[in-house]
């Protein structure tokens, strides 16, 4: 659901607002690399991307190879990926208010670390005692 929402966004990116001058990229990229996927910091999903039903294993999988592919293609194909912003709430709470805008490249990279943070969030799980029970 977060990727298919990411998905939207980079669709509609180029009616964002522009960057603003100067902007340093790189600060706001490292946050996103290595803050997002930490797992130091708990997060409970806003209501609007929580499954309101049970979905089937096998359509998560091929929802996912799917948009892996339409996020490769994102990458090739949406012009201006650094020249428009959007507001990113992820970001504001990990840099207590900081930085409030990402780019549509950081929100690719956004979404690539919110997969890496749940297949984090799958190892602890099946490292707990008792699994899987």
């Amino acid at each position: 659901m977060v990727q298919e929402r990411v998905l939207g966004m980079l669709a509609q990116l180029s009616a964002a607002p522009p960057a603003p001058a100067g902007r340093d990229t790189q600060v706001v990229d490292a946050l996103v690399i290595y803050q997002f996927p930490a797992r130091l910091a708990k997060f409970t999903a806003p209501e609007f991307i929580n499954p309101a039903k049970q979905i089937v294993p096998t359509e998560l999988l091929d929802r996912l190879q799917t948009n892996c592919l339409r996020f490769s293609d994102a990458l090739n194909s949406v012009p201006g990926l650094r020249d428009h912003v959007l507001e990113a709430p992820p970001l504001k709470a990990v840099s207590k208010g900081e930085h409030t805008v990402m780019d549509g490249y950081q929100w690719i990279l956004a979404e690539a670390a919110h997969t890496e943070r749940h297949a984090k969030q799958m190892l602890e799980v099946i490292a707990c005692p008792g699994f899987p029970a």
